[in-house]
């Protein structure tokens, strides 16, 4: 019976905070020529010491690091109506690995580790009207650690954070100061030559196009907390009281 009232409070609980928590998708950008392969992955190993760089190059041809043009959206509701819908930005992405790639068959996975923290920064091409009329930065993203996804010989594959992550994100539209546990994720497709690698290093150099997504777990608001509050101490109310019961009946 105390089992039966403890999830009864539990779902009380429940019924008091609203639904839970779960990472939102706040912006997400597209390249504005989705077939351009303007990603690269560069294989940097160097006999046993190992390396890559995955960044933005600006040309299907160019080599350097620099800003390719993309759409971002922002998946908030009431913004302002130059913030609504696709804005024109230029996206810069530089990512470096100091670890082989590990896995078993097909699978290939590659570390981008804590020597060098990775840099995301997406600008508006134009200010916007808000505020002293020039914000540009849609959303800045620094953080270290995340790994390279992919199968050997495909033309897909995917570069994401993980369990390990530490992601600071800053935005001149957005408060981002009271979200946690951040995560991303770049699908990248198209990739010329596809991607292979022998397990141990890294993979070959190659070209792609890319999509990404940006999100995080908004943390509870104060009225939340305070319902969450109630809702336990009313749990257990309701324990107390089914003990009671069961010492009376016996």
């Amino acid at each position: 019976m105390k089992y039966v009232a403890f999830l009864a409070g539990v779902a009380l609980v429940a019924g008091l905070a609203g639904p839970a928590h779960a990472d939102k998708t706040f912006g997400q950008f597209l390249q504005r020529t989705p077939s351009a392969r303007l990603f690269q992955y560069v294989k940097k190993d160097s006999g046993a010491t190992k390396k890559a760089e995955l960044h933005t190059t600006g040309t299907a041809t160019g080599n350097s690091t620099a800003s390719i043009p993309v759409y971002y959206i922002f998946s908030e509701t009431g913004l302002p109506v130059d913030l609504d819908g696709l804005q024109n930005a230029h996206l810069t992405v530089d990512f470096i690995s100091d670890l082989g790639t590990t896995g078993t068959g097909n699978d290939r996975m590659q570390l981008f580790d804590t020597v060098t923290s990775g840099t995301i920064s997406i600008l508006r091409d134009t200010a916007a009207a808000e505020g002293s009329g020039s914000r540009t930065n849609l959303l800045t993203v620094s953080f270290s650690d995340a790994q390279l996804d992919a199968s050997q010989n495909s033309g897909s594959f995917t570069f994401q954070s993980n369990v390990g992550s530490v992601i600071n994100y800053s935005s001149d539209f957005l408060d981002l100061s009271n979200f946690v546990n951040e995560d991303f994720s770049f699908s990248f497709s198209g990739a010329s030559p596809t991607f292979n690698s022998v397990l141990g290093s890294s993979g070959r150099t190659t070209r792609f196009s890319g999509t990404g997504t940006f999100a995080a777990e908004p943390v509870p608001e104060v009225s939340t907390w305070a319902m969450m509050v109630a809702g336990f101490a009313a749990a257990g109310v309701m324990m107390r009281t089914g003990r009671r019961r069961l010492a009376l009946a016996a």
